[in-house]
């Protein structure tokens, strides 16, 4: 690792290595979970303005600057997928320089003057197939938006002189990061701990007492960011922050499943991940059940960033740095309400420190001549295997009947795999094949993300005109919605429709069902469009005064360009006469 690089030529090698390795992603899809309705959501919406962004969440989500970025792929790009795709490329590569820069600052900060120690860390950042997700998924983007900010923080806090607008400029990256993905506030206690961790200078008078009364300012301010973050919140969610809420619910409230279950969940998540960083095979898109095994992985984990924290050195602090990031994932599998319990996508940034720090520290130990040739060919070797997972992944996700029938191999029990193979075959018209799947799809109560087969179930008892048997499913999965409580109470709508259409009932038959469904989608959108169908389902029954209120109320909340603006406002005026 002594031979000397120069920056330009360790940046072109980046640049060649990202772009190569991930170009094939230019020609992938829009993956079937989640990008379909961020492409309809950007398409259907033309009344974008920064204030709607950022004073509004979704669900239990609130990314206003993913939000921002998807905009502006409809206003530059045109919502073009392939350009979409290599915005992620793009974004990834930005972060992949970052984490060059990162490793080069650390280095000169620890006497280290080989230009090879930063190339590798950002290389094997490059091209470590655990990100590949990331790269390739567009709703993958909130991971690499958030991880861009954050590495940018890190960057501008590695300086040996106290300087306030550092931190203050700092501060604000984290903050805007976490506006991006909520996960970022989990970057905070890194942050602040930091001038504990440099070397003895300025920041670092290596007494506790000394180093904290220093860097007084550089708390504060990193204190105030997480403030602000969590008054955006408040401010986005009128009716109550539901995301912050299930977190203490599930975690130690009433929703939890038992703190010493609770707390193998965690362990045995933290093992797994643990071991993923080394050994990322097999690349899985739903992963859902690990073995209890990685439970002793996960003690001895704790053990080592517990022994971490206590060492103060610059190489601790990166691996402290992943483990504070990362613990957000821990608590994935107990809020049941995600994708996947377990995602790969989860570890994109806190690879990066891992790898920053696993990279200086195997520097240290090479130091010793004996092991060089050794040590380069087993770097050489890792490397080669991990752009080769990289590229072959990235070519996967170019299909996503290959990509969910492979997720399906490696996890048999994951429904929503099995219901995107069947969504597959209905784009290439093997309607019977997909109807097949559906329809043996099973649905044990403690099947995390069931919800997805009630909605398949639902949807093909529908096209077969079984009308009863799909309202009785849907109204199954209303027990327990998590997330798709919106997507049940649409497909209610779209059976009062059809029934009404093919004269299996009437509309005042339906008219409570319907004003029910329409109220709790009020409640859960604020979408006024959803005031203008109850407007409608009152007319039809004759109640005018509740068609002209709810009229009245699309035409005062909806966007000017909305198309059923208009309508809804002539026919108050027209029922009003």
């Amino acid at each position: 690792m002594n031979t000397e690089i120069s920056t330009r030529t360790s940046l072109l090698l980046l640049v060649f290595t990202v772009l190569g390795v991930y170009y094939p992603a230019i020609f992938a899809p829009l993956n079937s979970i989640d990008d379909p309705g961020m492409y309809a959501y950007l398409l259907n919406t033309d009344n974008f303005t920064l204030h709607n962004i950022f004073a509004s969440g979704g669900g239990n989500y609130y990314r206003p600057i993913l939000v921002v970025s998807y905009m502006m792929d409809k206003y530059v790009w045109g919502l073009e997928e392939s350009f979409m795709h290599l915005e992620n490329i793009v974004f990834h590569l930005l972060n992949t320089l970052l984490v060059f820069a990162i490793a080069r600052k650390a280095a000169f900060l620890q006497g280290i003057r080989s230009g090879l120690v930063p190339l590798i860390a950002a290389l094997f950042f490059a091209v470590h197939p655990l990100n590949t997700e990331v790269v390739a998924w567009i709703a993958g983007r909130t991971d690499l938006l958030a991880g861009f900010f954050l590495f940018l923080s890190v960057w501008l806090l590695l300086r040996q002189s106290t300087n306030i607008a550092i931190s203050v400029v700092a501060a604000l990256c984290m903050l805007v990061a976490c506006l991006a993905k909520e996960t970022a506030i989990f970057f905070m206690p890194a942050a602040i701990l930091l001038p504990f961790y440099l070397p003895k200078g300025e920041n670092n008078k290596g007494s506790f007492r000394g180093t904290l009364l220093n860097n007084l300012p550089h708390f504060l301010v990193f204190f105030i960011a997480g403030a602000a973050y969590f008054a955006f919140r408040t401010g986005a969610f009128t009716r109550g922050d539901a995301g912050v809420t299930q977190v203490f619910s599930h975690v130690g409230g009433e929703k939890s499943s038992g703190l010493l279950f609770n707390i193998c969940l965690v362990l045995k998540a933290a093992g797994f991940y643990l071991k993923k960083l080394f050994i990322p095979f097999p690349l899985n898109f739903g992963i859902i059940h690990v073995s209890d095994l990685y439970i002793p992985i996960g003690i001895l984990l704790f053990v080592f960033v517990l022994w971490v924290l206590a060492r103060r050195t610059l190489i601790a602090y990166f691996f402290a740095c992943a483990a504070a990031i990362a613990s957000s994932a821990l608590m994935i599998p107990l809020l049941k309400q995600t994708w996947t319990p377990l995602a790969e996508r989860y570890m994109y940034i806190p690879s990066a420190f891992f790898i920053i720090g696993l990279t200086f520290a195997v520097y240290r130990w090479e130091k010793r001549v004996q092991y060089q040739p050794v040590i380069t060919g087993i770097l050489c070797l890792v490397c080669c295997i991990a752009t080769y997972g990289t590229a072959s992944r990235t070519i996967l996700w170019q299909d996503n009947l290959a990509l969910y029938q492979d997720t399906l191999r490696k996890s048999p029990d994951f429904v929503p795999a099995q219901n995107e193979i069947a969504n597959a075959l209905y784009k290439r018209g093997k309607i019977e094949k997909a109807n097949l799947i559906i329809t043996s799809i099973q649905l044990p109560r403690e099947l995390i993300n069931r919800q997805y087969g009630f909605i398949s179930k639902a949807s093909v008892l529908i096209n077969n005109g079984d009308y009863t048997g799909a309202r009785t499913l849907v109204n199954q999965g209303l027990v327990e919605p998590g997330k798709h409580e919106v997507a049940f109470l649409e497909k209610l709508l779209k059976i009062d429709k059809l029934q009404i259409m093919a004269k299996k009932a009437t509309p005042k038959e339906l008219y409570a069902n319907s004003v029910k469904t329409l109220t709790r989608l009020i409640e859960l959108t604020g979408n006024p469009f959803y005031s203008y169908r109850l407007g409608i389902v009152n007319m039809q029954v004759g109640e005018r005064e509740k068609a002209i209120t709810a009229f009245n109320t699309a035409v005062r909340t909806a966007p000017p360009t909305a198309y059923y603006r208009k309508p809804a406002e002539k026919l108050a005026k027209d029922l009003a006469k």
